[in-house]
């Protein structure tokens, strides 16, 4: 019971460092002050703390803070967790299992990658529509799903909006694959099964998060917008995830489910609700007021919201 500030965070790393110095992460020492700018101003509460308001109405301190790190990163092993440890704080973690049990790159991060290699959106859109083209695409259809998915937002041009939204349900999902493959290897220049064991966290480290307290959860198998997919995919893929959750060693009643790309629609939360998850988690932008929100569409704010 009580209001809840919920923190998601993605990529945490010295990014000087990093090979992919052009994605869009949180530097690792201003993670570490913003966890001094939160500790001093928030109370950090674990998952357990957080289900038991849901479930047990059981009061949260004032100023609680719940820390929620997405997509199963090796950064979250490598360096958020050791963090956490140091200064006796926990986390709750949610990666995509197919990332972890197949080392299978998801396209989401794929296309993050491709987009920062990349020295011109408008010649990477020409190699697209190639693509398109060689796949059976005629112009007019092209046009079409230009003008349907070129539309600026936030940060982000037209054109990187058209090759976002492209590949990740404007084109049938094994033609998504084939392009967004074709385009990954030219821009990026390594396997995708390497680049998958860089970048994400194997079962034996996900296994460990578990055994140093830290939660985790689910966020879907293969990372999909629910709110593209049938009841019967999207059944599919929570179940599978679920299947992981077993296997490292998180409890499967009362779990939760963090939705892949913050989306979801009616069926979503009849089938998690259903398969016995406790909470969700969103990506609107918000407070969660434990007691009387839907717990299983709750708000987050984002690294982005508080000092660094």
């Amino acid at each position: 019971m009580g209001k809840l500030t919920i923190v998601v965070y993605h990529y945490v790393r010295p990014i000087a460092n990093s090979e992919y110095p052009n994605i869009k992460g949180l530097e690792f020492e201003g993670f570490k002050r913003q966890l001094d700018y939160l500790e001093e101003n928030f109370i950090i509460v674990t998952s357990d703390q957080v289900n038991n308001a849901v479930l047990k109405n059981k009061p949260l301190p004032q100023n609680a803070c719940w820390l929620t790190f997405d997509d199963g990163f090796k950064d979250h092993i490598k360096y958020v967790m050791p963090e956490l440890l140091n200064r006796k704080l926990s986390g709750a973690f949610f990666p995509a299992s197919s990332s972890i049990t197949k080392s299978k790159l998801l396209n989401v991060h794929s296309l993050q990658h491709i987009i920062s290699c990349c020295e011109s959106i408008e010649n990477l859109v020409i190699d697209l529509n190639r693509l398109c083209k060689q796949h059976g695409l005629i112009e007019n259809q092209i046009n079409s799903l230009y003008k349907k998915y070129a539309v600026p937002r936030s940060y982000d041009t037209a054109d990187t909006m058209y090759v976002k939204r492209m590949l990740q349900f404007g084109l049938k999902e094994n033609l998504q694959n084939d392009i967004t493959s074709s385009l990954f290897e030219k821009y990026v220049n390594i396997s995708k099964l390497e680049f998958s064991e860089k970048l994400y966290m194997n079962m034996e480290e996900v296994s460990e998060l578990v055994k140093n307290g830290m939660y985790v959860g689910s966020h879907g198998a293969e990372h999909y917008w629910y709110n593209e997919i049938s009841e019967n995919k999207q059944r599919e893929d929570i179940k599978t995830s679920l299947e992981f959750l077993e296997k490292i060693g998180t409890p499967t009643s009362n779990w939760i489910m963090c939705y892949p790309n913050g989306v979801f629609n009616k069926t979503t939360l009849s089938i998690v609700k259903e398969y016995g998850a406790s909470i969700g988690l969103t990506t609107k932008v918000g407070e969660a007021l434990i007691g009387e929100s839907n717990p299983l569409i709750l708000p987050r704010f984002d690294t982005n919201d508080f000092p660094q």
